[in-house]
């Protein structure tokens, strides 16, 4: 899958890829902890009026793309500034439904502990497999020269609040999905084997490579609840980041039926919504967005603004 260089359409795929986040975020904080989401419980969600709040999902998402606007390659992380930063996000606004343990991170680093012991801290020392680190990670893309280079910024990124190496594994896949989405043609049809391929060689990790080759036996004919029960749906990295691509890889092209699919898979909805839109919204920019949610999403156009200065950096891929 060639690369091409950053064009004219970087803006339009950075708010798409912000947007879109954040928008699966919202859609799916409704359904987050159900088993299973039918089409009718949907369609009630897509068809109401009232304003799409996002969660912790989206702001620390935020937090990462403006640690990153803020800072110039070839070193756009500094991890000691990040872990302050995310953790000042969740004092600013606790109420967005922080877990215990990313809470608990966070208030060991605003008490002054180092991030690499606040992070390998938590759960009796072994640090955070969830897919915290997963689900934020989608504006490293905007910002990496390669996928290896993306995949690097994943894992410092993830670190500083996910100790675990599995933590750490999630954000890396994600997050060389995106790139390789925000820098694929949407007028030529995407080509779903070679592109887990290179995902699988980019990340270069056996487990990974065996769920990725799961993902690529659903391709054609999972439903979002035979997807669920193969793949798991659940908050840790490993079970809801396959599904995750899947749901971008059944519908690369139309960013509404990524997240549909992923919130009808249930579980951890809002998550795995968030994620699936990353790469699809990357791909088709903002214009795949149904401007119905659109309309209802807060702080839409500071997230468009905050996507327009990363814009800027989207570099020529190599």
């Amino acid at each position: 899958m060639p690369l091409p260089e950053a064009s004219s359409t970087a803006s339009a795929k950075a708010r798409g890829l912000l947007l879109g986040v954040t928008l699966g975020d919202a859609m799916g904080a409704a359904f987050e902890g159900h088993r299973h989401v039918d089409g009718e419980q949907l369609l009630q969600q897509e068809r109401a009026t009232t304003r799409l709040r996002y969660t912790d999902d989206t702001a620390l998402t935020l937090a990462l793309a403006r640690h990153l606007a803020e800072r110039s390659n070839p070193a756009p992380i500094d991890e000691d500034s990040l872990a302050v930063e995310l953790a000042r996000e969740w004092q600013r606004e606790p109420w967005r439904g922080y877990g215990r343990g990313t809470r608990e991170v966070f208030e060991r680093v605003l008490r002054g502990t180092a991030w690499p012991e606040a992070s390998g801290g938590g759960f009796q020392g072994r640090g955070s497999y969830g897919n915290g680190a997963a689900m934020r990670v989608a504006p490293v893309a905007l910002v990496g020269t390669s996928p290896q280079h993306v995949v690097e910024l994943a894992r410092r990124s993830a670190r500083v609040t996910h100790a675990h190496p599995d933590g750490q594994l999630g954000a890396m896949p994600q997050s060389c999905a995106v790139f390789l989405a925000l820098h694929s043609d949407p007028e030529v049809p995407l080509e779903r084997g070679r592109f887990l391929h290179r995902l699988a060689r980019t990340v270069n990790h056996a487990e990974w490579r065996s769920r990725l080759e799961e993902v690529r036996e659903l391709l054609d004919e999972a439903s979002p609840a035979s997807a669920a029960a193969r793949l798991g749906n659940d908050a840790t990295a490993g079970a809801s980041v396959p599904l995750a691509l899947l749901a971008f890889l059944r519908h690369p092209d139309h960013p509404a039926e990524a997240v549909r699919y992923a919130i009808r898979a249930g579980g951890d909805t809002d998550t795995t919504a968030a994620m699936a839109a990353a790469p699809t919204a990357a791909r088709t920019g903002e214009r795949g967005l149904p401007s119905a949610w659109l309309n209802r999403l807060e702080n839409a156009a500071t997230i468009g603004a905050l996507a327009e200065a990363l814009a800027e950096r989207v570099p020529r891929c190599r």
